[in-house]
């Protein structure tokens, strides 16, 4: 019998739940400002302590469903540079961009019928050499928005079963970026297109691989350099290491990716 595989990154500390309060509230590309902001005013046990032009440029798309102040914000800021330190003893909830920049490379990020590509990847590059300075994700609604400390930088586009997007870039705001479909062969298996591949939940990115072009990897090591924000080195970028979950069970020997 197959095995249905889904593997989860954990990119996030896990915070305190405990407490009954509960949000629910779909955000759709709000400031992250006025996100945290709304969360605050559903609370009287918590207090969100955060600088408001800090995080204002950063848009949040998602839907908070019955959790927790702490899990609440930990969803609006998904894989931001946004760094959550909470104080239990005092309920109060510190936030601040770990990135602090006064330019921000920002975007959209669409499929080849003009529909949002959430959880595509955007590399920043350097034009001098083309290493890699930084990284992150479209958000639901394929909206990017990036920390910069130089002037002009490379962005690269990338998404699983499209094909790559190679922008000089000048000014902050680029636009919108359409991706093409691209016929992926792997193996003896032709791909045509791509079905979304990856969810976000309050723990971290899932991706469902069978059924999927992942599947067709030689391994699952070599899968995962595929999935958003991850390296060549098996590292997230801006995260470090992942944990990875394989049918909720945590791996905690990494050959058995190479035998999967």
């Amino acid at each position: 019998m197959k095995r249905v595989l889904t593997f989860t990154l954990l990119l996030c500390a896990l915070v305190d739940s405990a407490i009954a309060q509960r949000i629910t509230r779909n955000f759709n590309n709000a400031s992250m400002s006025d996100a945290l902001k709304y969360i605050q005013r559903q609370t009287n046990k918590h207090k969100i302590i955060f600088i408001y032009n800090e995080l204002e440029d950063f848009k949040v798309t998602t839907s908070v469903k019955g959790k927790s102040v702490p899990d609440a914000i930990k969803q609006v800021i998904g894989f931001y540079p946004i760094r959550m330190t909470v104080k239990p003893e005092d309920h109060e909830i510190y936030l601040e961009c770990t990135h602090k920049t006064d330019r921000h490379l920002t975007g959209k990020i669409v499929d080849e019928n003009g529909q949002a590509l959430p959880y595509a990847n955007i590399s920043i590059l350097n034009p001098a050499d083309s290493a890699y300075l930084t990284g992150g994700l479209s958000n639901e609604s394929g909206v990017f928005v990036i920390p910069l400390d130089q002037p002009r930088v490379i962005a690269k586009f990338s998404y699983i079963g499209y094909k790559q997007v190679y922008k000089l870039c000048s000014h902050e705001n680029i636009g919108t970026i359409q991706m093409q479909i691209e016929a992926t062969k792997l193996g003896e298996v032709t791909i045509k297109g791509a079905k979304r591949l990856v969810r976000s939940t309050g723990r971290g990115l899932i991706a469902n691989v069978q059924g999927t072009v992942l599947e067709q990897f030689g391994s699952v090591t070599e899968m995962l350099t595929h999935l958003p924000l991850m390296m060549s080195d098996g590292t997230i970028a801006g995260h470090g290491k992942p944990e990875i979950y394989i049918n909720n069970k945590k791996v905690r020997d990494e050959s058995e990716l190479e035998r999967l």
